[in-house]
């Protein structure tokens, strides 16, 4: 199945492919695909979440403050 982005899309993909190998992930999940949104500067979701004072960096952060969490609380 082929399937068509906008440049913007594809910059969000990118973007949340990014975050996957900087996580150390071997999916791309919702949180990747939030995070690439909250990135690409160009698209509505992007002035939207920035509106709301929620920015790319603080996602990433977060994504990895509960992935601790779990890590530990399961081991």
């Amino acid at each position: 199945m082929v399937y068509k982005f906008t440049k913007s899309g594809e910059k969000v993909i990118d973007f949340a492919s990014d975050a996957v190998v900087y996580l150390g992930h071997n999916y791309i999940g919702s949180e990747h695909i939030l995070y690439g949104l909250a990135k690409e500067q160009n698209g509505l979701a992007h002035k939207i979440l920035e509106s709301q004072g929620i920015f790319s960096d603080s996602i990433l952060k977060k994504i990895e403050e509960i992935i601790r969490k779990v890590k530990y609380n399961n081991v």
